[in-house]
């Protein structure tokens, strides 16, 4: 399925909160994700691992400390132990007490409301079944037509892509930063994902590149995380389909205006 077969009823450019409304709520908790329903945004960007039990948690970071202040690696703790941290408090008071959801919890809470973008959070080559029971669970929730799976391992888009027949826009996500693979840095891993769209830094789009990969070779362009006026109105110029941002109710009204 191409990206833009995923929003037939939706023009675009399509906005999504990154990891929810986290400008204002806890980054990947149920919170931040109905304050984008109840502020009007229509998708939202978030990430999922495997952890040690085998559930599917909505999570960034593989290791807690930043959100949790805890030094424990998701991926080493069983689900109980993960409901245990309070990933709110640093967010702020109001938030104390939010913990880390499930993929199958958002779902049932926002269902059909939302689009959703999908990170697989894994640096590994081989199988560790992330991708397949992310797609078994997009579709128990029937929401085939509402979802969109992305990462920075090509080799989890490719993987995902396999299980699911291809059912769904896959991305490669990429940016210059130190910890991407050199090789990676500028959307090569494309090749290895037979993905359907792209997800760049935001910072990487020009219009020399978006005449390569959009124009030129027909890869819808999504873009994180554009967090000023300024960045928007050059992504909106260029012509993106979509736009991630932490704060994207200060967007909703020029991405309407520039919708097509």
């Amino acid at each position: 399925m191409k990206f833009h077969d995923i929003l037939k009823e939706q023009r675009h450019p399509l906005l999504f909160g990154h990891r929810g409304y986290s400008a204002i709520a806890p980054e990947n908790t149920l919170a931040a994700f109905r304050m984008c329903i109840d502020k009007g945004i229509p998708g939202v960007e978030l990430d999922v691992h495997l952890c040690k039990t085998g559930e599917l948690v909505v999570v960034h970071d593989s290791n807690l400390k930043r959100v949790g202040g805890v030094d424990l690696v998701v991926e080493e703790l069983p689900f109980d132990q993960l409901r245990t941290i309070d990933v709110g408090s640093h967010k702020g008071p109001e938030y104390a007490g939010a913990r880390i959801p499930t993929l199958e919890e958002l779902f049932e809470l926002c269902g059909a409301s939302l689009y959703y973008d999908i990170e697989l959070k894994t640096n590994a080559i081989n199988d560790t079944g992330l991708a397949e029971k992310t797609w078994k669970t997009i579709e128990r929730f029937g929401l085939r037509g509402r979802c969109m799976v992305s990462s920075f391992n090509p080799f989890a888009v490719r993987r995902f892509g396999s299980v699911s027949k291809q059912a769904l826009p896959t991305a490669v996500i990429f940016s210059d930063d130190e910890g991407v693979p050199k090789i990676f840095r500028k959307g090569w891993g494309r090749h290895i994902a037979r993905c359907t769209y792209l997800k760049p830094d935001y910072h990487l789009v020009d219009g020399a590149m978006f005449d390569k990969f959009h124009r030129k070779r027909g890869y819808p362009i999504m873009v994180w995380t554009v967090d000023t006026i300024e960045a928007c109105e050059r992504m909106l110029d260029l012509g993106v389909d979509g736009i991630i941002s932490n704060n994207p109710g200060d967007f909703l009204d020029m991405i309407g205006k520039a919708r097509r």
